[in-house]
């Protein structure tokens, strides 16, 4: 019974970091995004004093909800554990995709957390020059946007692991590679809000922005279901195994 105890205990462990994806998008677009203020997004156009106004505004709200956001950015640590914790039944040998999957995971949880601060920097102190909001603006934007290949190096190695798993019964149905590839290609754009400060190119267009985003966040809620899938389908095999050596 304590193998078995130990077996359910670790998969309900999985299963609450697996549930840390759709908490985490949750927190980032309710926190950062309703909360802190910042959909609708302030656009690259705006002046100065438009952009220091914004961040004048209802300050401790925009703060609370940076700070929600910022506690939900931690939430893409465990989830890419868990990724790279099934991602290893995938591999033979040396797990190279996990360890891709999950160093890529911890600088996603960074390049996700920088950014957040320095939206928190910007509304915390409103009557400094309206210029100096404006760059702190800038590149919070920019840093938040626009690092894509830590993503793109978790959905490869996602892809390229699953793509290679023959086993009779895959960790991840093979869907979900061409999924994790489709998804690289959808996030690129968001370097172009680097080059424009208007049009569906900006950071606060179609493609510079909302594409890229909706690929981020659908991948954190396909990959829960698909997690949990995977580790209901693990427990039988785990109890199976260690009942086997006891």
């Amino acid at each position: 019974m304590n193998v078995v105890d130990d077996i359910e205990r670790q998969r309900r462990v999985q299963v609450a970091m697996a549930w840390c994806g759709p908490l985490f998008t949750l927190c980032l677009f309710g926190g950062w995004g309703l909360l802190g203020g910042f959909i609708p997004l302030v656009p690259a156009t705006d002046s100065a004093a438009e952009v220091a106004k914004h961040y004048a505004n209802n300050q401790t709200l925009h703060l609370t909800g940076l700070t929600i956001a910022m506690a939900g950015a931690f939430l893409t640590l465990p989830f890419s554990l868990v990724v790279s914790l099934q991602l290893r039944r995938a591999e033979r040998g040396f797990p190279v995709m996990s360890v891709l999957q999950f160093a890529s995971g911890i600088i996603v949880t960074m390049v996700l957390t920088v950014p957040i601060v320095f939206f928190m920097v910007g509304s915390f102190r409103p009557e400094r020059p309206a210029e100096i909001t404006l760059a702190m603006n800038d590149l919070s934007y920019i840093l938040l946007i626009i690092p894509w290949p830590p993503v793109v190096g978790q959905l490869v190695a996602i892809a390229i692991a699953t793509l290679g798993d023959r086993s009779p019964e895959p960790v991840f149905p093979r869907w979900v590679a061409w999924f994790s590839l489709w998804l690289s290609f959808l996030v690129l754009p968001a370097t172009l809000i680097a080059f424009f400060a208007d049009g569906v190119f900006a950071w606060t267009g179609l493609i510079g922005f909302w594409i890229p985003a909706t690929a981020f966040g659908a991948w954190y809620l396909v990959m829960t279901w698909v997690l949990l899938r995977a580790i209901r389908s693990e427990a039988p095999l785990s109890t199976e195994t260690e009942l086997s050596h006891a």
